[in-house]
């Protein structure tokens, strides 16, 4: 995939981005608001205000908000009031999937982590898919005049939007293109809105984030947790193997953990494998595989037993993956470029 390819609409992504980290940060927040203050009550006698009446209430005004309003910067608030909303909302769904309405269900942990997974996996991946084709280079310049008219359009966003006009091919598009860039093409408010500063604060630490998960020392640390992830998932795997007459492995959940366990491990060492003989390509997509394997099935069951004990596993994981991303970005584009250039 070239790096042409791999244009998307940064607003979009940028907004996806707070929903989820609002909703995210809110989950955290919440429980441990909660477990500092001992679960307090608000109300009194058999009634009881739950935060998800809070997070409907906030999810419902990010909707209407969206609905009744014109703007990109209605847009961004309502990605940050829908995203709090979101939080407190599937916090409470341990009370809706156990019959005695328990918020502190083990697995509650697990299913809201499976929720945010499926929601970053979906969403960006419409957006993927989307793409920037010309129809929606025009909506999205069309968009950036309407914040002009309203007075919210600051520099940035301009540039981006002039930036996305560029790559309108289509001839029957191209009058419009034209006439969306004049309206575009003067002088705006240097200080940034909301909009902006989230789409330019994502872009900075993107930019930062990938500088240093490419940097060799970062992926050859990264290589090495690879071998030990290796090593410790061929211990752990034999010892339950050995140890299930004992009971070790006493229930589904932990069968699927040894079972995606097994199948991540093997992926990561023909990883290993191909990363020494070769090609590098390979070896780095098969890296990748075991790590969405990780991160798909077997985090889910870890936080299901473990809850947040599971966490720090998450992070690194994470970490890693993003690294072996840019990794396989930076192969991808070289090896575009020498098709390019054979090529021609």
């Amino acid at each position: 995939m070239t790096a042409a390819a791999r244009v998307r609409d940064s607003g979009a992504l940028a907004r996806l981005d707070l929903f989820l980290v609002a909703a995210v940060a809110t989950v955290l927040v919440t429980r441990a608001y909660l477990a500092a203050t001992g679960y307090p009550q608000i109300g009194s006698g058999p009634l009881h205000i739950a935060h998800v009446l809070w997070g409907g209430l906030l999810m419902a005004a990010a909707l209407v908000s969206v609905e009744i309003s014109a703007g990109g910067r209605v847009r961004v608030l309502a990605a940050l009031t829908g995203g709090i909303g979101f939080g407190l909302f599937v916090d409470e769904i341990g009370k809706f999937v156990t019959s005695d309405v328990n918020y502190f269900f083990q697995p509650a942990i697990a299913l809201i982590y499976t929720v945010f997974v499926l929601f970053y996996l979906v969403a960006r991946e419409a957006i993927t898919r989307i793409g920037l084709p010309d129809h929606r280079r025009i909506a999205i310049a069309s968009a950036a005049v309407t914040d002009l008219a309203l007075g919210h359009l600051d520099d940035v966003r301009r540039r981006d939007a002039l930036g996305v006009l560029d790559g309108v091919r289509d001839p029957r598009l191209a009058a419009t293109a034209a006439a969306l860039r004049q309206a575009l093409d003067t002088d705006v408010d240097q200080d940034r809105g909301l909009g902006s500063r989230v789409v330019h604060a994502r872009n900075t630490l993107t930019r930062r984030a990938e500088t240093v998960l490419g940097h060799r020392i970062t992926r050859r640390i990264v290589m090495g947790l690879f071998a030990i992830q290796a090593l410790v998932t061929v211990a752990s795997v034999v010892a339950a193997l050995l140890g299930s007459n004992d009971s070790e492995i006493d229930d589904v959940s932990d069968l699927v953990v040894v079972a995606s366990s097994t199948v991540s491990g093997a992926l990561t060492a023909a990883g290993l494998w191909f990363l020494v003989r070769g090609p590098y390509l390979r070896a780095l997509r098969l890296l990748r595989a075991s790590l969405v394997v990780t991160l798909l099935v077997t985090q889910v069951f870890l936080f299901a037993q473990e809850q947040w004990g599971a966490l720090t596993g998450f992070v690194i994981t994470v970490l890693m993956l993003a690294c072996v991303r840019v990794t396989i970005r930076v192969e991808e584009d070289a090896e575009s470029q020498v098709s390019q250039q054979q090529a021609s």
